[in-house]
């Protein structure tokens, strides 16, 4: 079996095989979605811990401009030689921790994740911090306790 592999091999590095003959030359362009870069930084997004996806813009869902999905928005594609993006990011973070460091963290892993699975440079990734969110309610009560409501909005004032 090891030997059909290296004769296989042999033979593309010869330029005989059938696939790819010697002085073959292919030409066309790959065109990438802007929907694939939207759900591959989706799936980077929903894999770092303390982060939600936030919603984008009025505009974007609007359909004016480039296309966006919920959290995320394409806003350039650049074509040359080797094509070039940027991604603007819309999240929330989780309270309690420092939003710098998240925020690095972000825009490092949707950079890799994008370039790796699309070949595209990321020229950037512009992440927009909309929000910050608690996953037990208790924590935010705790800070800041409610005064007790009556159940009145306004309370009458005193007659002297």
């Amino acid at each position: 079996m090891d030997e059909v592999r290296v004769d296989e091999k042999k033979a593309v590095d010869e330029g005989k095989s059938a696939l790819h003959p010697k002085g073959a030359q292919f030409e066309g362009n790959v065109r990438i979605s802007d929907d694939v870069i939207i759900e591959l930084t989706k799936k980077t997004l929903l894999g770092i811990p303390y982060i939600q996806l936030a919603s984008t813009s009025l505009v974007s869902k609007f359909g004016i401009g480039r296309k966006g999905g919920e959290g995320v928005r394409v806003s350039s594609v650049e074509d040359g030689k080797i094509p070039a993006t940027t991604v603007d990011v819309y999240i929330r973070t989780k309270f309690g921790h420092r939003i710098p460091d998240l925020v690095w963290d972000v825009q490092e892993k949707v950079k890799a994740n994008v370039e790796r699975y699309t070949g595209y440079t990321v020229t950037a990734v512009n992440v927009n911090v909309q929000g910050i969110f608690v996953d037990d309610p208790k924590e935010v009560s705790e800070e800041a306790p409610e005064e007790e409501d009556s159940g009145c909005a306004a309370k009458p004032a005193e007659e002297e």
